[in-house]
């Protein structure tokens, strides 16, 4: 399986602390919902270091881990109001959020997952929206 951008595909949402990057993708009928992390991770957009590179940018990094460490098995589910109140109160943010119709967090890898200079990103935090239609993946961090 392949996500395919959507045709808004991607923005950049500032806030006072920091940014939230929204990347959207079609949600391929029928998809179960590992299949489909497993297909954004393999994602060209999917590496990017979150520290100024833009989508695809980075195929060995994502945010401060390398991306071979991120699997589907990285991301546990949460409920929409969970996810709505840990991201930044954007307007914008919580649009998608609540439009979600199930949502995983990708926890703290630590250790070992973290790539080089991974560091410099803290309050990283990663959020995969699934909708009726859409996937949309929500990255906010303060670097």
């Amino acid at each position: 399986m392949r996500l395919q951008a959507a045709p808004a595909g991607h923005e950049i949402v500032r806030h006072a602390d920091g940014w939230v990057d929204i990347t959207r993708f079609r949600l391929p009928e029928g998809a179960e919902d590992r299949s489909v992390l497993a297909a954004l991770i393999a994602h060209d957009v999917y590496g990017c270091d979150h520290a100024g590179g833009e989508p695809g940018s980075d195929p060995a990094r994502h945010g401060p881990y390398w991306r071979e460490a991120v699997t589907p098995e990285s991301f546990d589910r949460v409920d929409v109001s969970t996810a709505a109140a840990e991201l930044p109160a954007c307007a914008e943010v919580k649009k998608e959020v609540l439009a979600a119709q199930r949502v995983y967090r990708l926890r703290e890898l630590g250790g070992e997952a973290i790539h080089d200079w991974g560091w410099v990103l803290w309050e990283f935090q990663e959020f995969v929206l699934i909708g009726a239609d859409e996937v949309v993946l929500v990255v906010a961090a303060i670097d």
